[in-house]
């Protein structure tokens, strides 16, 4: 059985929604398998319900595909108020009747205990997949269970580093939010790392396949088991060096429009050095010249974002995170050609073009083009005030 038939006709519970990994395995799930039908948990926040929130997400740039295909896509998706922190996910008894013929679990983000449970009491589920963090170990990070919670049930457990923007589904480079990891490869900012450490780090859409593959080759091995099976997801095979050097060649041609200087250093002293004469002084003085023209302080705000950005990131860029890896490249061989094509989960991939695909994406979608010209104009004032120093020094 080929891998779209076996998700063919399926319900699926995806748990997790709302988190970055969830929203691309939502689309990739809907986009990939036309009759299948997803249930998400969602609780309701800022005043907006599980339908609002669910409808927010179908907005977003990355349905955009999707919807262009399928635009009743929403339509085989059912969202029920709950709470992953809650016994049974906090769903109301008519909820939890209708996941009756719900056969896979999909858990993206979150604590895993209550899902895992949960799980265990719905009657038809054959199989979980849970994603986790590589970063939740330390020493050797081996494709074995370590200290984890484990339910009675089928289990894969997918270990993903960083998440970076797209490869190519839905598009190349798509990012919806910028956070660590995105800021640090489009150059937003100055971080402490280690250059010579491998990139801990997966464009998204491999993660979302790497999922959706484990699970169905968990459950159609030939040899079935109740044994959990772990896989510990590829990275995009390069140093943070290689591609911080390629950044600075993307922010050359789409540049993040910050003082952020884009460059590493794993000296903390030189680190905070130039922070703070290069990226924090600038954004102040022109904030400070935007209020005394009465334009509103942006740009010190931006600064500050892109810097909480990156420092979550100083605990995995300065240490090294060995990581065993052969069971997810036989994941791989296991698929034919077309599932290869479809579903790939580990790819040598053009850095260079991954991260250029990814600095016009992200100056897209997470910058606001007025800062971009504030920050141009101020460049220029800032030269021409310097030209005019020099002048008036030199007629001394």
């Amino acid at each position: 059985m080929t891998l779209c038939d076996w998700y063919s006709d399926r319900e699926i519970l995806l748990t997790g929604v709302t988190s970055e990994l969830g929203r691309a395995l939502l689309e990739k799930l809907l986009r990939s398998f036309p009759r299948v039908k997803v249930y998400v948990i969602l609780r309701s926040k800022n005043g907006r319900d599980k339908s609002n929130r669910i409808k927010a997400i179908f907005a977003s740039p990355g349905y955009g595909r999707l919807l262009q295909d399928e635009p009743n896509a929403i339509s085989r998706v059912k969202p029920f108020e709950g709470n992953l922190l809650y016994n049974g996910l906090g769903l109301a008894k008519a909820d939890r009747t209708a996941l009756t013929n719900v056969t896979v679990v999909l858990h993206a983000a979150g604590p895993h205990d209550a899902v895992f449970e949960f799980a265990q009491e719905l009657p038809a589920v054959s199989v979980v997949g849970a994603a986790s963090s590589i970063f939740r170990h330390k020493g050797q990070i081996t494709e074995s269970l370590q200290n984890e919670y484990i339910p009675e049930i089928p289990l894969c457990l997918i270990r993903v580093p960083l998440l970076g923007p797209a490869w190519k589904e839905p598009m190349p480079g798509h990012v919806g939010i910028l956070r660590g990891a995105t800021a640090l490869m489009v150059g937003a900012g100055y971080a402490l790392c280690r250059s010579e450490l491998p990139a801990e780090l997966i464009p998204i859409d491999l993660a979302v396949n790497t999922m959706l593959v484990a699970v169905y080759q968990r459950e159609t091995r030939e040899h079935k088991d109740s044994s959990t099976t772990v896989y510990n997801a590829t990275t995009i095979g390069c140093t943070w060096g290689e591609l911080i050097n390629k950044a600075q060649r993307a922010n050359r041609n789409f540049a993040y429009p910050s003082f952020g200087i884009p460059g590493i250093t794993s000296l903390v002293l030189l680190h905070r050095i130039v922070v703070f004469l290069l990226e924090w002084l600038p954004s102040v003085i022109c904030d400070t010249i935007l209020s005394l023209f009465g334009g509103k302080n942006r740009i010190l705000e931006e600064h500050l974002r892109i810097r909480n950005a990156l420092q979550t990131l100083e605990p995995i860029l300065l240490r090294s995170w060995p990581v065993e890896r052969n069971r997810i490249h036989l994941l791989q061989r296991q698929l034919s050609l077309e599932e290869q094509e479809a579903f790939p989960v580990c790819v040598n991939i053009d850095v260079e073009t991954y991260v250029l695909c990814a600095a016009a994406a992200t100056r897209k979608h997470c910058s606001d083009d007025r800062n971009s010209r504030i920050i141009k104009n101020f460049k220029w004032f800032s030269l021409a005030f310097i030209i005019f120093a020099i002048f008036l020094l030199l007629c001394k």
